[in-house]
């Protein structure tokens, strides 16, 4: 497979004007006779003479000898990769490494110093591996990347963080990157600190949707490619297969001959080992990715004739210092106590601020430094009025980088006061439940929405239907449903609307169209009936289906609107007793035919009245759906209390008492058991809620509302 990889390869060079160094296997018009063994290709290069010199030397050309000698190629370079992988990153090793040039006097490489960042998949083993890296690198204790709470409890990267290590006497610094669609944006602005990407894909599962998006930035900006299969160890791994399959994604997205051209290392971040030559050939310690990081990564070019720059790439705040900028400094250097301007763009108005504080990383720690010199990544404190986009200038020169774009949002979400009976601001007496309440004023949550916005810029906010509500918009209802969470623990209480996708107008047709997404789905044989039948139903098509890493699996590529996403993941989970893995990306933006699809096929149950539900009433309602509330809950008139069994909504007063009388029960000793309640987080509340429903957030407890109960529109 490696030797049809290299053939691969050779011809991509061929068709693209022979750029490719590998091309030299098989282009050159050499006599067919004299060439000894296929080893011959294996010891030199053969040579290689432009078009005009191929049609002119020794007569023309005929259509045989040429295709004889293309097939000689192909003979030789599969004899030249044959075996192992080890032939293939020895021929690689001794490709010439060419210098660039800098014409441009002043400019300098800093050898002392390499800039990465790992970008994946989600599950694909960013954080582990950073980990290793780190204890391979002399740190004794490690600190786990993923130091947030909610990270910690979905065991997934949120946000993009800096780390460094030293290594031969060489800074390292890293940058772990989310590999959720919905952080998509994170991904986006962090590239712009990095010389070269790791790009981490798993043994056995292979590119997935979130790969394609990172590489696809990473090639845009024209960043060098270190492809890391990690994982290598899984009993399902599959190296041939994601090696091949990696390569077509770098050539289905229009890399050119030397990005093709990436070097592989095959490793274990839960083991901490790795190897060049296969996964058979690991090695004690990850001693060979940190070679291939040194060998592959540009060193950062300094201009030592251009004035200061740093582009504000990230944000962080404390409480004693205040906000602190996290970027990559450009040029100039970066004192403590100097005085420096803040630019947006050439056109941005020029702000003055002084750095008070100055961190470099050592490890996933900030130390503190009195100097940062050009190429390295550091953070400072000191400016107040910042957000990311901003470029650090020199007063005298301020010469500003270009701002930092990102896709846009393409789901909103609308933001309000809690308007409910139990809701804080509208109660005239202290409750038990809401002493965990204490921000639940229009303000307050506009003040931290707005704050939420300088941090992340995939999220967008707009005046919403009335003074005390915003609209909310985002990459998706995950980025959302975690800014949410968030602010239920940090003490605030609101209600949002259910998801709606966002619209826009195509600028050629004037027509209106909805954003469609790529859908990758790993379900066991026994249920692909039933996805094939829910994405059907949601208007989705079928674009591919292979074989899965794991034995009885399928995998399934479909491409579907966005609005019909809303609420998959939980019944797919539900329906396939949680074996069903799906994960999207946003594919493009296409017609949007006006159609309706409904976010859930059942109805909701809903309580007429305000007190506690009484187990009499659970009892006789139970066997109408699956309830939300448990024995003496308070509910209040107008709150969802349950999921119908049918598709229409159903009113019930469960609150309602058996009456008491002298008269014993023929069947008073009779017991049923009464079902336990359905757990819900804030996730699936936003993919079971309806159009006509509120989701009210506390920081105890979420319940959903009709928006009649709360005279809401």
């Amino acid at each position: 497979l490696s030797g049809s990889v290299a053939l691969h390869r050779n011809l991509l060079s061929i068709s693209s004007g022979g750029r490719g160094a590998m091309a030299t296997s098989f282009v050159a018009p050499v006599n067919l006779s004299q060439v000894g063994a296929p080893s011959l290709a294996r010891s030199r290069p053969l040579e290689v003479k432009p078009t005009a010199q191929l049609s002119g030397a020794s007569g023309a050309w005929s259509s045989h000898a040429w295709c004889a000698s293309l097939m000689f190629g192909a003979v030789a370079t599969l004899h030249a990769t044959r075996g192992s992988n080890s032939a293939r990153a020895g021929r690689r090793s001794r490709l010439p490494r060419f210098v660039a040039t800098l014409d441009k006097p002043g400019i300098i490489e800093r050898e002392d110093i390499r800039n990465i960042a790992i970008i994946a998949h989600v599950d694909h083993g960013k954080t582990t591996l950073t980990n290793a890296l780190m204890k391979q690198c002399g740190l004794e204790k490690v600190k786990s990347m993923d130091s947030d709470q909610l990270e910690q409890e979905r065991g997934i990267t949120i946000l993009a963080k800096n780390a460094a290590v030293s290594y031969k006497g060489i800074k390292i610094n890293i940058v772990d990157t989310p590999g959720h669609a919905d952080f998509g944006a994170e991904v986006e602005r962090i590239l712009n600190m990095a010389d070269a990407c790791l790009l981490l894909v798993d043994a056995a599962e292979g590119p997935m949707p979130q790969t394609k998006f990172v590489l696809r930035q990473a090639l845009k900006l024209k960043k060098k490619i270190i492809v890391c299969i990690n994982k290598v160890d899984k009993p399902a791994s599959r190296v041939d297969w994601v090696l091949d399959t990696t390569f077509d994604l770098f050539g289905c997205l229009g890399a050119d001959d030397e990005a093709c051209d990436f070097p592989v290392v095959y490793a274990s971040g839960f083991q901490g080992v790795a190897s060049n030559e296969g996964p058979d050939s690991l090695e004690k310690d990850l001693t060979p990715l940190l070679d291939t990081i040194l060998e592959e990564t540009p060193c950062p070019k300094i201009d030592n004739s251009a004035p200061l720059q740093m582009l504000v790439s990230n944000l962080d705040y404390d409480d004693y210092v205040g906000r602190i900028c996290i970027g990559r400094l450009i040029s100039g250097d970066l004192k403590v106590g100097q005085e420096v301007g803040i630019k947006y763009g050439e056109d941005g108005e020029l702000r003055k601020g002084n750095v008070t504080k100055l961190w470099q990383f050592n490890n996933n720690d900030r130390v503190p430094t009195d100097v940062i010199k050009a190429g390295d990544i550091c953070c400072f404190s000191g400016i107040g009025e910042v957000k990311i986009g901003d470029t650090v200038v020199d007063l005298e020169t301020p010469m500003a980088l270009p701002p930092i774009e990102v896709e846009e949002p393409t789901v909103a979400m609308e933001f309000t006061i809690n308007k409910s009976p139990f809701g804080l601001s509208t109660l005239a007496f202290p409750v038990d439940f809401l002493e965990e309440s204490t921000k639940v004023t229009a303000p307050q949550v506009k003040a931290r929405l707005e704050k939420e916005c300088l941090t992340n810029l995939a999220i967008r906010m707009d005046g919403g239907s009335t003074s005390e509500s915003f609209k909310v918009k985002g990459r998706g209802t995950l980025q959302l449903g975690i800014l949410m969470e968030n602010m239920r623990r940090e003490g605030f209480e609101f209600m949002v609307s259910a998801p709606e996708v966002l619209l826009r107008e195509n600028p050629d047709t004037g027509k209106q169209e909805e954003p469609y997404e790529e859908v990758v789905i790993d379900v066991p044989n026994d249920f692909q009936g039933v996805i094939m039948e829910e994405m059907q139903r949601k208007q989705g098509v079928l674009q591919s289906m292979e074989a899965g890493a794991v034995e009885n699996s399928t995998v399934l590529t479909f491409e579907i609107p966005t609005r019909c996403t809303i609420g998959l993941p939980g019944k797919f989970a539900q329906r396939t007793s949680g074996s069903a893995v799906m994960s999207s990306q946003f594919s493009h933006w296409g017609p949007f035919d006006g159609s309706e699809v409904k976010i859930r096929e059942k109805g909701s149950i809903a309580t007429t009245a305000t007190g506690k539900a009484t187990y009499y009433s659970l009892l006789n309602f139970q066997l109408k759906g699956r309830f939300f509330v448990e024995h003496a809950e308070e509910v209040y008139a107008g709150q969802v209390i349950g999921m119908h069994n049918r598709e229409t909504d159903l009113t019930v007063n469960i609150t309602k008492e058996k009456a008491v009388s002298n008269v014993r029960a023929a069947c008073a000793q009779v017991t049923e058991n009464l079902n336990g309640k359905i757990q819900m987080s804030i996730d699936d509340w936003l993919g079971f809620m309806d159009t006509d429903e509120v989701l009210e957030v506390t920081p105890l407890e979420c319940r959903l509302a009709k928006k009649t109960a709360m005279k809401m529109k």
